[in-house]
């Protein structure tokens, strides 16, 4: 539905290499030259531009982008509209602490009407961005850190972030001095979670880092970071209603650190995701 020179644009921004854009494209590369050109003509801005010989997107690329994400978000809610069923189907995101600990309530409510289905998709937060701005979900419950400027949002829930250990270990209930932690094996998330960039940025905001740590480990998983912190005396970070779902597991805190985290609903398209956000919530 969108103009094809928009599809060009597109798949640039993601593969930012005209070679590769033209080869998935099944186009020649004077050819995808010529569709940037046409859009930098249009809009009367600079798309792309090249630093020595590497492509770096200029900042209107980056706002055209976010623009068209809101408009894909539309036309696939068109597309609902024009052949309407008698179901309700919604394609959510979730974080993994959301999607496995927090929205099991709202998603069997949500269910609990027979017209109602639901594409749930539980990933780190790096992945459910993606998926946003692919218009392949209405909206996605992130926990922790994104750019608030790039996205749309609102809250959702804030939620005590703190320390977590078997309730055998030395640190189960009390307050402990931030150096004390450095002599433990940390379990974190991997790469991409918003819980990991959460702790990551606390850390370092006081001048420090996971290598800080005696030793840290990564994990995706956090039933089995449960079964680690309880079984191998390690410590880990999260969200404080997990920790009074395992009855092995205590909490602590750190002195003079106190961390929040949000739970955002986040989306590209705010009309859009409003709406689908009322029906999940009703």
């Amino acid at each position: 539905m969108l103009d094809h020179r928009i599809y060009t644009f597109l798949t640039l921004y993601d593969e930012m290499n005209y070679r590769r854009t033209a080869e998935k494209l099944n186009m020649t590369q004077p050819g995808v030259t010529q569709h940037i050109q046409f859009l930098e003509n249009e809009f009367g801005v600079k798309l792309f531009e090249y630093d020595g010989r590497t492509l770096k997107k200029t900042k209107y690329a980056e706002s055209l982008k976010n623009h068209l994400n809101s408009i894909q978000t539309e036309v696939f809610a068109i597309k609902q509209d024009f052949c309407k069923e008698e179901t309700v189907n919604l394609r959510v995101g979730a974080t993994k602490t959301i999607g496995e600990y927090v929205i099991v309530p709202q998603i069997s409510s949500f269910l609990a009407n027979e017209r109602c289905t639901l594409n749930l998709t539980v990933d780190n937060t790096e992945v459910l961005l993606v998926l946003l701005e692919k218009a392949e979900l209405d909206f996605a419950i992130i926990e922790g850190v994104f750019d608030k400027n790039k996205y749309g949002h609102h809250l959702f829930k804030k939620e005590r972030f703190i320390g977590i250990c078997s309730v055998k270990h030395p640190f189960a209930g009390k307050a402990i001095p931030l150096s004390a932690v450095f002599n433990e094996h940390l379990i974190v998330r991997e790469n991409g979670s918003g819980t990991r960039k959460l702790l990551e940025q606390a850390i370092t905001d006081r001048g420090y880092t996971f290598n800080s740590f005696k030793r840290y480990s990564s994990i995706s998983n956090f039933s089995v970071i449960c079964d680690i912190v309880t079984h191998n005396n390690a410590i880990t970070f999260a969200y404080e209603p997990i920790a009074h779902l395992h009855p092995n597991l205590a909490t602590f805190e750190i002195e003079d650190i106190q961390i929040q985290g949000e739970f955002n609903y986040v989306y590209c398209n705010e009309n859009i995701a409003k709406q689908k956000i009322t029906l999940f919530l009703t």
